[in-house]
C-alpha cells in the first residue's frame, strides 16, 4: 500500500499572513510517502509504521515538527527498517525552530536542516538490539542552536554542523557490537562559545582490527569546549580547536576507558592571535593506549594514563 499526501496548510486556511498551520499524518504499511509543506506558524506531526517509509517536511516561519517511524519487524513492535525522515526548517528571525525525529529499528536515515535563531533538533534512532546501521545528519545555521542525538546498538553514524554562536551538541552512542565495529560521530562548530559533548560505549573491540568507536570534533573561534568520553577497547578520538584570544579560549577533555585506545588533540590560535589552550586526556587500561597533544598559544596540558 502506497500513499502520497501533500499538505499546504497556508493555502487551505486563506490569505491571512502567518496563519496557524497544523498537519497530522498517520500512515500504516510499506512504502508510504508523506510530504508536508507549511508557511506561517507551523506544526507538523507524522507517524509512520512498518518499513521503507518516507517523511519529508518543509516549513517556513515559526516551526515545530515531529516524525515518528516504527513498525513490527522480526516480532518486535517497536522496530522498523529502511525508513527515511527529512526536516527542513527556515525560521528567519523567528525563535521557535523545533524538530524531533524518532526512528526505531535498522538502516534508518534522518536529516534535519534548520536556519534561524533558537534552533532545537532531537534525533533518536534505535530500540534495543533492533538498532543497527542508522544515519543521522543535522545542519544548523544561526545562534543559540541545540542538537541532541541518541543512537543505540552498533554501526551508527552521527554528523552535526553548526554555524553561529552559543551552539551546543550532545551525542550519545551505545553499541553492543555483533557484526560491526561500533559507532562514528563527526562534529563541526563555527562560531563563538561552542560546546560539544559526546559519549560512546561498546562492549567489545573492533571486529576487523580497525577502530571500534570514532569521534571527531572541529571547533573554530572563541570560547570552544569539547568533552569526549569513550568506554571500551580500540576507540579513537580526534579534537581540533582554533580560537582567538581570551581566558580558556579552547578547552578539551578526553576520557577513554579500555585498551588500545588513541587520542589526538590539536589546539591552535587564529593567525598571530594568542589563544589560551587547555587539554586534559585521561586513559585507563592495561595495554596500548596512546595520547598525542599539540598546542600553540598559552598552553596547559595534562595527560593521565593508568593501568
Amino acid at each position: 500500500m502506497k500513499k502520497s499526501i501533500l499538505c499546504v496548510a497556508a493555502l487551505m486556511i486563506g490569505v491571512v499572513s502567518f496563519a496557524q498551520n497544523n498537519s497530522d499524518v498517520d500512515q500504516t504499511g510499506v512504502g508510504n510517502n508523506a510530504n508536508v509543506n507549511q508557511s506561517g506558524h507551523n506544526s507538523s506531526d507524522v507517524d509512520q509504521e512498518f518499513t521503507s517509509n518516507i517523511a519529508d517536511v518543509d516549513q517556513i516561519g515559526d516551526n515545530y515538527s515531529k516524525i515518528d517511524q516504527k513498525g513490527n519487524v522480526g516480532g518486535n513492535p517497536a522496530s522498523g527498517n529502511g525508513n527515511y525522515a527529512k526536516v527542513d526548517q527556515d525560521g528567519g528571525t523567528a525563535t521557535r525552530q523545533r524538530s524531533t525525529i524518532e526512528q526505531q529499528g535498522d538502516r534508518n536515515k534522518a536529516y534535519a536542516t534548520q536556519d534561524g535563531e533558537g534552533n532545537r533538533s532531537m534525533i533518536q534512532q534505535g530500540n534495543g538490539m533492533n538498532a543497527e546501521d542508522n544515519y543521522a545528519r543535522v545542519m544548523q545555521d544561526g545562534d543559540d542552536n541545540r542538537s541532541d542525538i541518541l543512537q543505540t546498538f552498533d554501526n551508527n553514524r552521527a554528523l552535526v554542523d553548526q554555524m553561529g554562536s552559543d551552539n551546543r551538541v550532545d551525542i550519545d552512542q551505545v553499541a553492543g557490537p555483533n557484526q560491526t565495529d561500533g559507532n562514528f560521530s563527526d562534529i563541526l562548530q563555527d562560531g563563538d562559545n561552542n560546546r560539544s559533548t559526546t559519549f560512546q560505549q561498546t562492549t567489545g573491540g573492533a571486529n576487523t582490527g580497525s577502530f571500534a568507536n570514532r569521534e571527531y570534533v572541529e571547533q573554530h573561534d572563541d570560547g570552544n569546549r569539547s568533552i569526549l568520553s569513550q568506554i571500551g577497547d580500540q576507540n579513537y578520538s580526534k579534537v581540533y580547536q582554533e580560537g582567538g584570544v581570551g581566558v580558556n579560549t579552547n578547552y578539551s577533555d578526553v576520557d577513554q576507558s579500555g585498551e588500545m585506545n588513541k587520542s589526538w588533540v590539536d589546539q591552535r590560535a587564529q593567525g598571530a592571535i594568542t589563544a589560551d589552550n587547555t587539554a586534559r586526556v585521561t586513559q585507563s587500561g592495561t595495554l596500548g593506549n596512546i595520547s598525542t597533544v599539540s598546542q600553540m598559544g598559552a598552553n596547559t596540558a595534562t595527560v593521565i594514563q593508568s593501568n
